[in-house]
């Protein structure tokens, strides 16, 4: 039976497979998948959802005769790292969301 994975966990692995690839240039994948024992197809999904470049062997697909051509927009990782500063922000405000929502339902539990 499959796992389902919050959204918070997703973020914590895709922050990590950054990390990892700034600190030692590449393997943040497969650390990952040790890591939390995830299957590497599912790592590379949340990878491209998250919109992190993910090189490696891609198939190649066949055109059909007079079949229009698409373009998959991608959405290139820059030098400055926005996209993975803007997931740890995504993770840092998932975090405070939780805590306000304990908060709140303690505050609940009072009426």
């Amino acid at each position: 039976m499959a796992k389902r994975y919050d959204q918070k966990t997703k973020d914590e692995v895709v922050a990590f497979i950054q990390k990892y690839n700034e600190d030692n240039g590449r393997g943040g994948q497969s650390a990952a998948v040790k890591k939390w024992k995830l299957n590497p197809i599912t790592v590379k999904a949340w990878l491209e959802k998250a919109g992190v470049a993910t090189p490696g062997k891609t198939a190649k697909k066949k055109k059909s005769a007079g079949a229009k051509t698409r373009s998959k927009k991608s959405v290139a990782v820059s030098s400055n790292g926005s996209v993975s500063s803007t997931l740890k922000r995504m993770v840092a405000i998932r975090e405070q969301i939780e805590s306000l929502q304990s908060e709140y339902d303690a505050l609940k539990s009072n009426l």
